[in-house]
């Protein structure tokens, strides 16, 4: 007889649990093997009714002797999509949104509609230069590039020619965050510049050459797309705050999320199922780092913490509970 392999006392919500990420496509070796760690760990605790408390959850999550953070944020990682499970269940358990990360801390700046329009409008107005003869051409797909597919900067300016899809609409990150790939699918505005960028800038270049080149023909740096949107803020009157307040590159990215966020919430779309969805489109290793931007919108967007909270109840709670911290960051 086959030993089974959940044991401990959340073992048969471990099953559904697991069967139900594989019933998906998914092949969850590794998470599985995560939840049953954490479901051995319970059997020194007192469980009622399939519910992970408070105390259980911080003591899941407390660092262990010589454990390396990407180890121990995996398995708290595991916690929280099964907590989640389990309030979905009917058991409420306790909630934590995502682990702080190590080292910088930055206040996101989101950008107004208003602000983005000031910047697009700045970036069409650009002229060739001999440093830079394409940057009229380049700076204007670039930013909105990072804007309108929620891309890292890292990712931007990694991507060749090869790498667009033109004709579906579709961009190949190939080495993302975390060496992830993934397939971005372009509105179809951005799909049509794309494709005139293309035609002007790469009509005789291989599949291999980055897709925005300098003049020397190799890629440019984030250190100087950084120096750059900071002269474009500065035109178009939203100062620099500095390294901890921003606005940075990065943000664009921030604000892609948080403007879906609040369109999900205005048009009564059901927030918690498109999380998922998001998560993969921004290349995140799990739903939680996705989960943060919840409490992130209801900062910028006060009318959308009330839809949350109907629709999250006590999960969207704990979210608010916990310090604001970067968990998606360019590193």
């Amino acid at each position: 007889m086959t030993k089974p392999y959940f044991t401990g006392p959340f073992a048969p919500m471990c099953e559904i649990f697991v069967a139900q990420k594989r019933a998906s496509g998914l092949v969850y070796d590794q998470q599985a093997m995560l939840l049953r760690m954490f479901d051995n760990f319970c059997k020194g605790h007192e469980i009622q009714n399939y519910t992970i408390t408070k105390e259980i959850a911080l003591d899941w999550c407390q660092k262990r002797l010589n454990e390396k953070d990407i180890t121990r944020r995996s398995r708290v990682g595991e916690m929280q999509r099964f907590s989640v499970f389990l309030s979905k269940q009917g058991y409420p358990s306790y909630f934590l949104p995502v682990l702080p990360k190590q080292g910088e801390t930055h206040t996101p700046y989101i950008f107004t509609k208003d602000e983005l329009k000031r910047i697009f409008e700045r970036l069409d107005t650009l002229i060739p230069t001999n440093a830079s003869p394409n940057r009229h051409l380049t700076y204007p797909l670039l930013f909105r590039m990072l804007y309108g597919c929620g891309l890292r900067i890292s990712e931007a300016l990694s991507l060749t020619k090869g790498d667009v899809d033109a004709e579906n609409g579709v961009l190949h990150i190939l080495h993302g965050k975390n060496d992830r790939e993934r397939f971005v699918p372009m509105s179809e505005s951005l799909t049509t510049l794309c494709s005139q960028y293309l035609l002007a800038v790469h009509q005789s270049t291989p599949a291999e050459m980055p897709l925005f080149y300098t003049k020397s023909h190799t890629n440019y740096s984030k250190s100087c797309i950084s120096k750059e949107f900071k002269g474009f803020l500065w035109d178009v009157g939203i100062p620099y705050r500095g390294t901890s307040l921003g606005p940075r590159v990065h943000d664009l990215r921030h604000t892609f999320v948080c403007h879906n966020i609040q369109r999900w919430a205005e048009e009564g779309v059901a927030i918690y199922s498109r999380l998922p969805v998001l998560s993969k489109y921004l290349g995140h290793t799990s739903v939680s780092a996705t989960q943060w931007y919840l409490r992130l919108s209801a900062e910028v967007y006060p009318h959308i913490r009330q839809i949350c909270e109907t629709e999250l109840g006590g999960m969207y709670t704990n979210i608010l509970n916990f310090e604001m911290q970067e968990v998606d960051s360019d590193e």
